[in-house]
């Protein structure tokens, strides 16, 4: 990094409840967490380092991460290849975690903090980049890396703030298997097709989102882990759930979780517990099946 370096930073995203049901006009809950990526951006050719990832690629490579910087620059009027950019990833990639998203708008933002850029270009630029990777995202990911906090989206009213009472407390737990996100929205959307009564599904995921904005309205932790425990069950259902995932959502709920799921699209990634008090007990069981786990505090 050089002194002239811009910098700017995206959170990573939970998402509470409504992934997958999202993609068809339902409501979801997402959650922008402490953690996240922080890029910075300075005079150089086009190179990408980010050493949390492994990741260390030239712009004009051909390359997903490549391809997504350089159409985010245009968006921005920028040259990508006239600048170097260094980013600190703080989330793990291709976990669900909204990593790619994290990344698009800390990127967008090392880079408008030196055109002038906007916000609204900001979004505008991390929803090019996110279509690179997730090819027709809901936009939900880019909504919750540029803002934090809490709050429901959908296709039709985007980004609304949920305001909570207390911040909310979550274990993190890593399956440690990565995997492709417009692979499993795809593979849900032929279930679809294939077995129409499975499209029932997708509406009641939606239902639970609804009822879990009212848990946190209420502040209501027990209903907010029941909602949790469905939807996992919901999303099985649809087949989005490894066994990997299965066993650290049931070992969250031996630990004493009030509720545990998958979070993001599935086939590997991550899961989330709701532990009051037994938050420790969750991350410590997960760690004797070689598994690793974070706490983090979302609404804050």
């Amino acid at each position: 990094m050089t002194e002239n370096a811009t910098a700017g930073f995206g959170h990573g995203k939970v998402i509470l409840l409504g992934e997958h049901a999202v993609v068809y006009g339902q409501p979801a809950i997402a959650a922008g967490m402490q953690v996240g990526v922080r890029a910075h951006a300075s005079a150089g050719a086009g190179s990408v380092r980010a050493p949390a990832w492994q990741l260390d690629l030239q712009l004009g490579d051909d390359s997903p991460v490549a391809t997504a910087i350089d159409r985010l620059c245009q968006r921005l009027g920028v040259a990508g290849r006239s600048l170097d950019f260094w980013l600190e990833a703080e989330v793990p990639s291709r976990a669900g975690l909204g990593s790619s998203a994290a990344m698009a708008v800390a990127i967008a933002r090392a880079v408008a903090a030196r055109t002038g850029a906007g916000e609204d270009d900001v979004l505008a630029a991390a929803a090019a980049a996110e279509a690179v990777f997730h090819e027709t995202p809901s936009g939900i990911d880019a909504a919750v890396a540029s803002r934090g906090g809490v709050g429901r989206f959908d296709r039709d009213t985007g980004w609304q703030a949920i305001p909570l009472n207390r911040p909310i407390e979550l274990c993190v737990g890593l399956s440690g298997q990565t995997r492709q996100t417009s692979d499993l929205v795809s593979g849900v959307a032929r279930l679809c097709q294939r077995v129409p009564v499975a499209r029932r599904l997708i509406d009641t995921l939606g239902d639970l989102a609804r009822a879990g904005m009212d848990a946190l309205a209420s502040g209501d932790s027990e209903a907010l882990g029941h909602g949790f425990n469905m939807a996992h069950g919901l999303l099985s259902g649809l087949g989005v759930s490894t066994p990997e995932l299965d066993a650290l959502v049931r070992a969250a709920r031996t630990a004493g979780a009030l509720g545990a799921k998958l979070t993001g699209a599935g086939g590997g990634g991550a899961v989330i517990a709701l532990a009051p008090d037994r938050a420790e007990e969750v991350l410590k069981r997960w760690r004797s099946m070689g598994c690793y786990g974070f706490l983090t505090l979302v609404g804050k």
